[in-house]
C-alpha cells in the first residue's frame, strides 16, 4: 500500500511540475526573444510579466471552441488531445529515485513515443479540411521521420558504452559516453531541434507560406493544448539529453541551458528553405551519423 501511495504521489507530482513548468517556459521564451532581439517582452501582467502565463491560460480554455464547418468535428477534437497525451506520456520513464514506470526498455519506448508524434500532427492537419493545415502536416510527416532515422542511429552511439536499454542506468556514467561522443552530441542537437519543429526547422509552421501550419483552424483550448504539447517535448528532449551525455551533478543546470538554447537558435538563426532541410538530413547528416555508429562499434570493440 505504501509502495502504491509512493507510485501515486510521484506520478501526480511529476505531471504538475512539468505542466507548471512548460507554461512559464512559454513565457521564458518570449521574454528571452525580446532580449535577444532588443525589445520588449511580456511585461505587463504581474511582476515583469511573470503571471502572464496564468493569464494566457485563462484566457484560451475560457474562449468558445470554434469549428470549421467542413471539418471532421471527432477527428478534430481527439487530435490536439493525442498530440498533447503523447508529448507527456514520454516523462513516464525520465530517470529519477522514484519512476512512474520501471522497465528494462524505456530506450525503445523512447523511440517510440518521439516518433509516435506525428500521428497527432496528421491528424489535426487532415481533420480540419484545409488546405494550409494538411500542407503543414504534410511537411511534419516528412521532416519527422526523416529526422527520427538520425536521431535513431546518433542515439546508439551511447547505448554502446552501456550495453543497456534502460535510462536509469545512464544516469550515474552519462559523462563518460560526452567524452567519446561529442560529435554525436552536436548531431543530435541538430536532430531533435528539427524532431521538436523548432527554428531553424520550423517548416510545419511556416507562417509566411502556410498561414499557421497544420494548426491554422486551432483556436482557445485546441491551441493551448497544442503548445503545451511541444513545449512539453522541448522539456522533454532537454532532460534526456543531459541523461544520455552529461553528469547528474550538473542535471538541472544543462536541462535549463539545453531549453534555452532552443530560444536562442530561434532568436538567431533564420529558416532555411524545405529543399535544403531534407538534402541536409538524408545527403549529410544521414551518412556522417552512419559512419560515427560504424567507429564506435569499432572503438568498443578493440
Amino acid at each position: 500500500m505504501m509502495d502504491f501511495a509512493l507510485y501515486l504521489f510521484s506520478c501526480v507530482y511529476t505531471m504538475i511540475s512539468v505542466l507548471v513548468a512548460v507554461a512559464f517556459f512559454i513565457v521564458l521564451e518570449r521574454k528571452g526573444l525580446g532580449v535577444f532581439q532588443l525589445r520588449h517582452g511580456p511585461n505587463k501582467v504581474g511582476v515583469k510579466g511573470l503571471v502572464q502565463a496564468v493569464a494566457d491560460g485563462v484566457k484560451l480554455f475560457s474562449k468558445s471552441l470554434v469549428t470549421p464547418s467542413k471539418a471532421n468535428f471527432v477527428l478534430f477534437l481527439v487530435g490536439p488531445l493525442l498530440l498533447f497525451s503523447i508529448s507527456f506520456c514520454i516523462w513516464a520513464i525520465y530517470p529519477n529515485n522514484h519512476p512512474m514506470v520501471y522497465f528494462n526498455f524505456s530506450v525503445l519506448f523512447f523511440l517510440s513515443v518521439s516518433a509516435s508524434n506525428v500521428f497527432g500532427l496528421i491528424l489535426i492537419g487532415w481533420s480540419s479540411n484545409s488546405v494550409y493545415a494538411m500542407l503543414g502536416a504534410m511537411r511534419a510527416v516528412a521532416q519527422t521521420i526523416s529526422y527520427e532515422v538520425c536521431m535513431t542511429t546518433l542515439l546508439l552511439c551511447p547505448l554502446l558504452f552501456f550495453y543497456s536499454y534502460e535510462f536509469q542506468y545512464f544516469w550515474e556514467g552519462s559523462f563518460t559516453s560526452l567524452l567519446f561522443c561529442s560529435e554525436v552530441f552536436l548531431l543530435w542537437f541538430i536532430s531533435i531541434i528539427a524532431e521538436t519543429n523548432r527554428a531553424p526547422f520550423d517548416f510545419v509552421e511556416g507562417e509566411s507560406e502556410l498561414v499557421a501550419g497544420y494548426h491554422v483552424e486551432m483556436g482557445g483550448g485546441y491551441f493551448a493544448l497544442i503548445a503545451l504539447g511541444e513545449y512539453g517535448s522541448i522539456v522533454a528532449m532537454s532532460v534526456f539529453t543531459s541523461v544520455l551525455f552529461l553528469s547528474p551533478m550538473l542535471f538541472l543546470p544543462m536541462v535549463i541551458s539545453f531549453s534555452m538554447f532552443f530560444v536562442l537558435v530561434r532568436a538567431a538563426v533564420p529558416r532555411y528553405r524545405y529543399d535544403v532541410l531534407m538534402d541536409f538530413c538524408w545527403k549529410m547528416m544521414l551518412p556522417v551519423s552512419l559512419g560515427l555508429f560504424c567507429i564506435m562499434v569499432l572503438f568498443m570493440e578493440f
